[in-house]
């Protein structure tokens, strides 16, 4: 039976929901643009890497998701120091700087130290003016070696490694469902004694 104290139904079906509704119809054109823009910075930025500078790694914030890594905005002041890199030539051979940051893990830093050395080690410095070339500039072979690739030293999430071990004879033999009902019994008796203490 129905409750016949609650109001009735007054659904109004007819809104002309067709002069509201949004629709995107030119997706697959867009996706088609951006395709096209991608391929024009590529081009424009060439030799350099087309996906941008490189960045840090760095963890997640909350401790819901610290143990997490991702690619950061930007290495420290102190991260470049340790690397042997000046602020203002970051800048000029792709690599992103972040003011802001701090370091406050030794082994973030050392990560991100090591990941700052190994592409100073892979980078190819092209002369600004090509007849009087820099010291920091590499050789002419080096330079004709130089391809652009899409992405460079991404930032990976390590494997976990699952350790199995034989469960030993000693473990076997136990009977640890007793054990369990032994320490929950013990536990009882000792809240019994101070629950009754408590309503004398």
């Amino acid at each position: 039976m129905p409750n016949y104290k609650l109001t009735l139904p007054n659904v109004h079906f007819h809104k002309d929901w067709k002069t509201r509704v949004k629709t995107w119809f030119d997706q697959p054109a867009r996706k088609t643009r951006r395709k096209q823009n991608r391929i024009k910075k590529a081009i424009k930025v060439a030799p350099r890497p087309a996906s941008g500078s490189l960045r840090p790694i760095v963890h997640c914030q909350t401790q819901r998701y610290n143990m997490r890594i991702k690619s950061g905005r930007g290495f420290t002041h102190r991260e470049l120091k340790m690397a042997g890199i000046s602020r203002h030539q970051a800048m000029g051979i792709g690599i992103a700087v972040d003011k802001r940051r701090k370091n406050r893990s030794a082994q973030t830093l050392k990560e991100n130290v090591e990941r700052l050395r190994e592409y100073k080690d892979k980078l190819i410095l092209f002369p600004r003016r090509r007849k009087n070339p820099n010291k920091q500039d590499s050789k002419r072979e080096l330079q004709k070696q130089a391809k652009q690739v899409k992405t460079y030293m991404k930032v990976r999430y390590p494997e976990r490694v699952i350790e199995t071990r034989v469960i030993p004879q000693e473990l076997r033999e136990r009977d640890l469902a007793k054990e369990r009902r032994d320490k929950i019994q013990k536990t009882k008796e000792r809240l019994i004694k101070i629950r009754q203490g408590k309503k004398k």
